[in-house]
């Protein structure tokens, strides 16, 4: 007897603490700290480039809306201090007047105080080159007056060929249609340009020019530079400090736990390995790898822990009780018996259904088979399951089987699908069998009109019936289609789709 339960730890043990003691000794091609810190070096990238995008867009985006909010204050400041019939006449006679030179000496101090690129008043003509645009007024700066890069502009100046028609057409169309200050952008002579601009009115509300404040797009774009790359330097430092506290992290709380835990593994399948199950008995011990992470590989520790030492106790349960081994085998049986019974229902689950086919088909065989094929599918299960929950979808089910068990007490019931079942009415004929299905039918049909009953215990199912005949059918499998048919024919009539 000792030799028997040795002989059967070895079978259920010690191979599977064998494959424990190779998997130690073996060479992995990605050591799992290797993994690790690739993965983090990956994650860190990944996320900081991404942060360093969206910080790049979202600056981008500010600034040049801080930038249309600095202009459009800085025109409607000049705006309130320009005198639009004053101007119109300036502008008509190609005369300065001593209110024209108040506002030249104001936009200059403006210019000079707000760091505009071009501050200027402009009169569109038309959008075809040349002379299609009329120079007013223009600021200037100190600085560029002395140096030659800001002269003072002539009034009644042609532009000649300096504005594209399609330039020229923009300030056109926001001079005569659109009151307020709009920005657009213009490729011309004197660069890539961002423009803001507001129609000059005279006293009649008639657009007389155009007041203008200009920024080179290369200087924001000079600055988003600038940004991006700090945004570049300060993205690749974070990802290298996250990717080695990361790695430092998950090292200590992964990585050297699992090798303590390997490695308590290893050291059990070793020495329990190849020991009989009586003179090796107290080789069954786990050394402890001392883990104290807090979280599941500490658990998985403990399990394993108790796993060995459950293992061990089995081990001599074996050795010492042949009780035990008869207690095996009728659970065995008992394992067997239930093979063929639905967890939930207690019915005949798919396998004893196919099995009592095989005998069925052999009696067909032999010209000796007679029985009726009862097929019965369940409406509403989805919609109980959906909003009652499966627990009572559970219990629909339940209560479908028996009252099945109430109507055919005699034959035996399978429940081969989800919300399917069969009935094998063995020696009965199919004019009893129909009367029992109409009487299960009425019972359901009082069932529904049932207020007291809650949802889940009004059942409803389609019902179809077929007997099998020696002179049209060739195996069960011909019932069966018959009886699904009859079935789905029911449903239709019933008008209730498969749930």
């Amino acid at each position: 007897m000792a030799r028997f339960c040795n002989r059967l730890w070895n079978v259920r043990c010690c191979n599977m603490l064998q494959k424990i003691l190779n998997n130690e000794e073996r060479e992995y091609k990605n050591p799992l700290q290797q993994t690790i810190t690739t993965r983090c070096f990956v994650f860190a990238f990944v996320l900081c480039f991404l942060m360093g995008v969206l910080a790049f867009f979202i600056y981008r985006t500010d600034m040049i809306g801080r930038y249309e909010a600095y202009t459009r204050d800085t025109i409607d400041l000049v705006a309130r201090r320009i005198d639009g019939d004053d101007l119109e006449e300036c502008i008509r006679t190609k005369k300065k007047s001593p209110k024209y030179d108040e506002l030249q000496e104001f936009m200059n101090d403006v210019k000079e105080v707000y760091d505009l690129e071009f501050l200027y008043i402009i009169l569109p003509i038309s959008d075809h080159p040349p002379d299609n645009m009329m120079d007013v007024l223009a600021a200037s700066t100190a600085a560029g007056r002395a140096d030659g890069t800001d002269g003072l502009t002539d009034l009644g100046n042609y532009t000649g060929d300096l504005y594209p028609p399609e330039v020229a057409r923009e300030y056109l169309v926001r001079m005569e249609r659109d009151p307020r200050v709009t920005f657009f952008r213009n490729d011309t002579d004197f660069g890539n340009i961002y423009t803001a601009i507001r129609p000059i009115l005279n006293s009649r509300g008639e657009p007389i020019a155009v007041l203008c404040a200009d920024i080179l797009v290369n200087d924001i774009n000079m600055a988003l530079t600038r940004f991006a790359g700090l945004s570049l330097v300060a993205a690749v430092v974070s990802g290298i400090l996250l990717m080695i506290v990361m790695s430092l992290w998950l090292r200590r709380r992964i990585v050297e736990p699992i090798a303590r835990l390997r490695s308590s593994a290893a050291s059990f399948a070793e020495r329990t390995h190849g020991r009989d199950g009586a003179d090796g008995i107290e080789a069954f011990s786990f050394d402890d790898p001392d883990i104290h992470t807090g979280d599941e590989i500490e658990a998985l520790s403990a399990s394993l822990s108790s796993m060995c030492g459950d293992m061990r106790a089995y081990a001599e349960e074996l050795i010492k009780s042949e009780q035990k081994i008869d207690s095996m085998q009728a659970r065995v049986k008992k394992m067997n018996a239930l093979a063929y019974r639905d967890a939930l229902t207690g019915a005949g689950n798919k396998a004893a259904y196919e099995k009592e086919v095989i005998r069925l088909d052999w009696e067909i065989m032999m010209d000796r088979a007679k029985f009726v094929l009862i097929m019965v599918d369940l409406n509403y299960l989805k919609r109980v399951n959906d909003t009652f929950g499966h627990d009572h979808g559970n219990l629909y089910i339940q209560k479908m089987y028996s009252m099945l068990q109430n109507a055919f007490s005699e034959d035996p019931i399978f429940r081969i699908g989800g919300d399917e079942f069969i009935v094998l009415a063995n020696q009965k004929e199919r004019q009893e069998c129909e009367a029992r299905a109409e009487r299960l039918k009425k019972e359901m049909e009082q069932m529904s009109r049932n207020h007291a009953l809650e949802p889940w215990e009004k059942v409803s199912t389609a019902i179809g019936i077929a007997e099998y005949q020696s002179d049209k059918d060739m195996s069960v499998s011909e019932v069966f289609q018959r009886a699904d048919e009859a079935m789905y024919a029911d449903k239709r009539a019933m008008r209730a789709g498969r749930e």
